[in-house]
């Protein structure tokens, strides 16, 4: 038995354990827990604590002078899956935090959501390891389905089961479109194996054109990105949020490590066959994502689309073949995933109190609760990338790799969104600070969705005092090559 083999798969491991309890626990009749939340919550604390702790061994050999060398056949341990390690797992957790009052929309079967929860967040680890084309999708499935699953756990709603399927059938959709470019880039290089197809010149060649097409519809699309963003916030709007928050922060690190494995990395000799596609969805996704936050009649569906243009930069910083646009795409996600988290989460648990997240609902919301306030209106300057937050520098940064790829037409494109993005984040922070409209004093989330919404605000506004050391990790977790001969 090859043990160093177990023992890097170990985070994986831990995960999938950590599932198996949860899904134990659901079974029985009784659900004990401590300090009134189920026992599985405490199980997959347990379980993402262990899996951060067990990746921290491989930090020494891949992150120190020594080049990375962890590698069997299919699953690869570099510096660059190293990041979305901790950052795949602290996504997951500020999920959990920020969350805890709304899984009250999921009773009984909370324990089947932690289990399907971890699932995707082993998905995440498992994309950014993978080092062939079928690890890849493997990876991309693991992180997606288990949570259109989860989307029809609220057994009251009656139209829960059809939000589900509704998105496990575009999610299986979108898989099988992504499989397709694959299929047809393996057909094209006679290579299955990123290292392989990243040793040969690629020609620029019209099957190529489609395959990276195909790959950027199938991974972009579970994420939202334009055309595909409307039946997105369904899900957020129809279904329970917390699955679809889930699907939202782990999708866009799974996606994002899958495209750069596949395009700057795979296929980086062969930037004219993908750069322009994904050049004009990138655009497409800026300027449409913010018309939709302004058309939006629901805060919840604001922020979604919000956080949609802030990931449509990852896009246009990809145009750039070069370790700085991936660094800048990295430092851009470490941003996204505290932000969405406790975004979404804050709206989950003011869903939970019973009120709404319309303008009337919202209106005069400062006078009930400044605290609560205060915190929306961070979280919504945050995700529309007002300066001089995260998604500010991240924007500066994908600009800066649109211009040395030689799309200076995105830069414009990009500028003309982040106007709309703060004209629809204004207006709802108009709203909130209205002092024509009074009523009772609205009581704050519970104190775990407080204490992971904390936690989720420092660590975004700490990504802009610390931006140097931040991006150093991040740079080097990017360093030429992905891959290569």
């Amino acid at each position: 038995m090859n043990l160093a083999f177990l023992q890097d798969l170990a985070p994986i491991g831990i995960l999938a354990l950590g599932a198996a309890s949860c899904v134990a626990l659901d079974l029985r009749d009784q659900h004990p827990g401590f300090w009134g939340r189920p026992l599985s919550r405490w199980v997959t604390l347990a379980a993402l604590a262990l899996a951060f702790l067990a990746s921290v061994g491989f930090w020494r050999s891949s992150y120190g002078a020594a080049p990375p060398d962890i590698e069997h056949g299919s699953f690869l341990i570099d510096r660059f899956a190293l990041f979305f390690y901790p950052a795949g797992i602290a996504a997951a957790g500020a999920v959990l935090l920020c969350g805890a009052d709304s899984e009250t929309e999921l009773d009984p079967h909370v324990g089947v959501y932690h289990a399907l929860l971890l699932v995707a967040t082993g998905g995440v680890l498992f994309t950014a390891s993978a080092a062939d084309l079928v690890s890849l999708a493997v990876g991309l499935a693991m992180t997606s389905l288990p949570l259109s699953l989860a989307l029809g756990l609220r057994k009251t709603d009656p139209g829960g089961t059809r939000t589900a399927l509704r998105a496990l059938s575009i999610s299986a959709a979108l898989l099988a479109v992504f499989i397709g470019g694959e299929a047809v880039l393996a057909g094209v290089t006679g290579a299955t194996s990123l290292r392989s197809i990243a040793a040969q010149p690629l020609p620029v060649d019209a099957l190529l054109a489609l395959s990276s097409l195909l790959i950027l519809i199938g991974a972009a699309g579970q994420i939202g990105i334009f055309p595909m963003g409307a039946w997105k916030v369904d899900e957020v709007l129809s279904g329970p949020l917390l699955p679809a928050v889930a699907r939202t922060v782990l999708m866009a690190l799974a996606a994002t490590a899958a495209l750069l494995r596949l395009l700057p990395g795979a296929m980086a000799s062969a930037p004219g066959d993908w750069t322009v596609t994904i050049s004009v969805l990138a655009g497409g996704t800026l300027v449409g994502a913010p018309l939709m936050a302004l058309r939006a009649r629901r805060l919840v569906a604001v922020v979604h689309y919000l956080l949609v243009a802030q990931v449509a930069l990852t896009l246009v910083a990809m145009t750039a073949v070069s370790a700085t646009a991936v660094a800048g795409i990295l430092y851009l996600l470490l941003g996204f995933v505290p932000a969405g988290a406790a975004a979404l989460g804050l709206l989950g648990a003011f869903r939970i109190a019973g009120e709404r997240d319309d303008a009337p609902g919202v209106r005069g919301l400062w006078a009930r609760s400044p605290v609560l306030s205060g915190l929306l209106v961070l979280l919504l300057a945050a995700t529309a990338g007002v300066p001089p937050l995260v998604g500010f520098f991240s924007r500066l940064f994908s600009l800066e790799a649109a211009t040395r790829g030689g799309f200076g037409w995105l830069v414009w494109v990009a500028l003309v969104s982040g106007v709309l993005s703060s004209v629809a984040a204004f207006r709802w922070i108009l709203l909130l600070f209205d002092s024509r409209v009074d009523g009772a004093e609205l009581e704050l989330p519970s104190r775990t969705v407080m204490i992971g919404v904390g936690l989720c605000a420092a660590t975004f506004l700490g990504f802009v005092v610390a931006l140097g050391p931040i991006m150093g990790i991040a740079a080097r977790a990017a360093l030429p090559p992905l891959f290569g001969p």
